[in-house]
């Protein structure tokens, strides 16, 4: 990707509170060229929130203190003009409680563990603009 590409392209905001999983979705959204912030708490997530608009979220839907409706809730009251793609990622065990969050969300699921190549194919899938 050359660098205007690079600048033209959507950002992308990765929040997740382990070290690990952010580490990785961000490695590999970076080397294929993405612009990627990176929050491990629910105040550096509103703050880049704040700060940017962006094409796609990738969040954890489980983290103490910011889970998948929280996060949708701070979106929507920052960038509800600009609201991004959303991807969550989902562990074996999640709560069935947030079933029907993600069912009416419209967002994407990444299971844990995951792939790189499924990161990014579900990535571009994301950032590809609907069909009218």
């Amino acid at each position: 990707m050359t660098d205007a590409q690079r600048l033209s392209a959507p950002r992308i905001l990765v929040v997740a509170d382990d070290e690990h999983v952010r580490g990785l979705l961000a490695a590999v959204l970076r080397a294929e060229g993405h612009v990627v912030d990176a929050a491990s708490d629910r105040a550096t997530a509103v703050a880049f929130i704040e700060r940017h608009a962006y094409g796609v979220v990738l969040s954890d839907l489980r983290m103490p203190r910011l889970d998948g409706p929280e996060l949708v809730r701070a979106l929507e009251e920052q960038r509800r003009d600009t609201m991004p793609a959303l991807i969550f990622l989902v562990r074996p065990a999640f709560a069935p409680d947030l079933a029907r969050f993600l069912m009416d969300s419209g967002a994407q699921v990444l299971g844990w563990p995951v792939r790189p190549a499924e990161i990014s194919r579900v990535v571009a899938r994301a950032l590809t603009p609907a069909p009218a």
